[in-house]
């Protein structure tokens, strides 16, 4: 049998959620989008998760958002950058996309957002 793990923290009201949307880093990957807010705080990682209408109807919505909080759950509180908080966004994909494979998606994109690759300006696209 497992052992459980520690619940995350989590962001619960809009204007958490907002707040790291306007930072404006973020990382996509096929089953979901990564939005991250750095803190100067030592507490743990704070969790948002949320889906569109665009990935499906009310009941596929909900499981690629309890996909993503499992995925996350024993993953988060080692690997995530401590005061930071992150939002979780569903994409279409994250409904049948394997879940070792999400996993990695996820250790993948915390470590490309730790380590400020979200903002090279080399790789962004040049406006005219």
């Amino acid at each position: 049998m497992e052992v459980p793990t520690a619940k995350l923290a989590r962001l619960t009201k809009r204007p958490e959620y907002l707040a790291v949307a306007r930072t404006q880093r973020k990382w996509v990957t096929p089953s979901f989008i990564l939005q991250a807010k750095s803190g100067e705080s030592d507490s743990p990682p704070r969790a948002g998760f949320t889906t569109s209408k665009k990935v499906g109807n009310a009941v596929a919505r909900n499981r690629a958002r309890r996909r993503l909080k499992e995925a996350t759950r024993a993953i988060l509180p080692q690997l995530g950058q401590a005061g930071w908080d992150y939002v979780f966004i569903g994409r279409q994909a994250a409904i049948s996309y394997p879940f070792d494979k999400m996993n990695s998606d996820i250790r993948w994109a915390l470590a490309k957002l730790a380590s400020g690759a979200d903002l090279d300006k080399s790789r962004r696209k040049k406006t005219p």
